[in-house]
């Protein structure tokens, strides 16, 4: 286990060597990770998830188009 408190020790004091490397890389986790999720909650809601009306497959849209 010596090895692995060594290297993590070794991460340690580079990280702490580059403060903006850190900040860059952890901004970019955060919004990946955010947009992952927004766009999987909205295609769920779109896509996956029925409509809550009984026989909602039946349900269709009706209007004039123009052009």
């Amino acid at each position: 286990m010596t090895w692995l408190s060594d290297d993590v020790r070794q991460a340690v004091r580079t990280l702490a060597r580059s403060p903006g490397f850190v900040a860059a890389t952890v901004v970019t986790l955060g919004l990946g990770m955010g947009a992952t999720t927004t766009m999987y909650g909205v295609v769920d809601g779109i896509v996956l998830r029925s409509l809550a009306y009984p026989e909602s497959e039946r349900l269709v849209q009706v209007g004039l188009m123009f052009g």
